[in-house]
């Protein structure tokens, strides 16, 4: 029996492409502020400040593009622009408060590790630590908000459990942050930013049977 046009592997390829474009070119309006500090400005220490307050608004468009990667994952199926802003409105509190912190400490570390460099060599490796630990904990927060209503106390703990419980997990978001990394590193700077919404559908993607265990020990709870 023939295929419909819609089950064919060629029209399943162009509509994930669509879905992934529309939703990265949301992700990246909702962060329109930052993404021209990107372009404009040159990405330094001595430039924190400005990048810290360009980027406090992220959070919801973090949430939201977690989100509604999850639901494509889940449905197969995506309205990007409907679903991306219902997904920022919905997270909208708990996002920002949490961002609201994760990205000050992290600022922190940042300046940190560039003065301990020149002055306190010895701690530079202890701060990228601290760093790199703070950053596997958002991996997991996001998703793990856009999933369950969770207060801001029980998200922190949640993630750094979650971080050890689900181990192989975690490997497979390093080999995606690697991947980020070498694109940012091989390619013009600007591209990253279009690769934002197919890292996140590999994170949930990968997080698909650690959320779905989790949500069956809260239930059994």
């Amino acid at each position: 029996m023939a295929q419909i046009v819609t089950e064919r592997p060629l029209y399943i390829a162009i509509q994930y492409f669509y879905y992934f474009l529309v939703t990265n070119i949301h992700f990246m309006l909702a962060n329109l502020l930052f993404l021209l500090a990107f372009v404009f400005v040159e990405m330094s220490v001595q430039n924190i400040i400005l990048f810290y307050i360009a980027l406090l608004p992220a959070g919801p468009s973090f949430a939201a593009l977690y989100a509604t990667m999850g639901k494509m994952i889940r449905k197969r199926d995506l309205s990007p622009t409907k679903d991306f802003w219902k997904y920022y409105k919905n997270n909208f509190g708990i996002a920002t408060k949490y961002w609201l912190i994760q990205w000050t400490i992290m600022s922190i570390l940042i300046v940190d590790m560039h003065y301990a460099s020149q002055y306190l060599a010895v701690l530079s490796p202890v701060f990228l630590i601290l760093l790199i630990f703070l950053l596997f904990v958002m991996l997991y927060a996001f998703p793990i908000m856009t999933r369950f209503e969770v207060k801001l106390k029980n998200l922190f703990i949640v993630s750094v459990y979650a971080i050890f419980r689900f181990f192989k997990t975690t490997l497979f978001h390093i080999s995606t942050l690697v991947s980020l990394a070498i694109i940012y590193y091989f390619a013009p700077s600007i591209t990253v930013w279009f690769c934002m919404s197919v890292a996140a559908f590999f994170i949930m993607f990968n997080m698909r049977k650690s959320l779905k265990l989790m949500e069956q020990e809260l239930a059994q709870k």
